[in-house]
């Protein structure tokens, strides 16, 4: 098993580092921090999950799908299975691009229902329902938050990527030079290099 370390640490480090306080968003360290986790990628640190709503396994709730839409777990890295929650029926990903809405014609045609993924949505061709989802995890504490594997690289990697991601919206907001950013973006290229070649080596 791997040993993991809580995203309190990694804020932690984070305003140690670079002094950065007022910049700190919690919802969206958490956000960055998974996105950090799929960039470096570490097959080995997923579990799996259930939206069963199993409370003793600590099982998100079936995801609502309201207007053709709902919204998935943020711990989610990759669907392994989807069926409606009522009467057990499976879903196939769409092939095509059409988007699913209510006058796609496309979103009718057919008996099977498709789902579509983007950006933290799943698009369905069914106005509402519930779907249960099968899918690997992030591993998550009590708070719900992301746990990160406790190795110094990889958290040197996660830290260096939130870091980089406040450096950039300050620059974009003109409050830090063009040679700081560089900086912390260099940082991060090195870290997330560092950390995937470990991911990489065997235990």
């Amino acid at each position: 098993g791997h040993k993991y370390t809580s995203i309190e640490r990694v804020i932690e480090n984070v305003i140690r580092d670079t002094g950065f306080t007022d910049e700190v968003d919690f919802v969206e360290i958490i956000e960055w921090a998974y996105r950090a986790m799929e960039l470096i990628g570490a097959p080995q640190i997923y579990i799996t999950r259930i939206t069963d709503g199993d409370k003793e396994r600590n099982h998100p709730d079936p995801i609502t799908i309201s207007n053709y839409r709902g919204e998935l777990p943020c711990d989610m890295h990759r669907i392994i299975q989807i069926r409606e929650w009522c009467n057990r029926g499976s879903l196939q990903e769409a092939t095509s691009d059409f988007i699913l809405s209510t006058n796609s014609p496309e979103a009718s045609v057919g008996d099977s229902n498709n789902y579509k993924i983007n950006d933290g949505w799943i698009f369905t061709n069914f106005e509402e329902g519930l779907l249960e989802i099968a899918y690997e995890a992030f591993p998550v504490d009590a708070n719900g938050y992301p746990m990160i594997p406790d190795d110094e690289r990889y958290l040197k990697a996660v830290e260096s990527y939130i870091s980089e991601r406040i450096a950039t919206r300050l620059w974009i907001q003109d409050k830090m030079s063009t040679e700081k950013k560089n900086h912390f973006e260099k940082d991060w290229l090195f870290y997330v290099r560092s950390a995937k070649t470990r991911a990489q080596m065997p235990s």
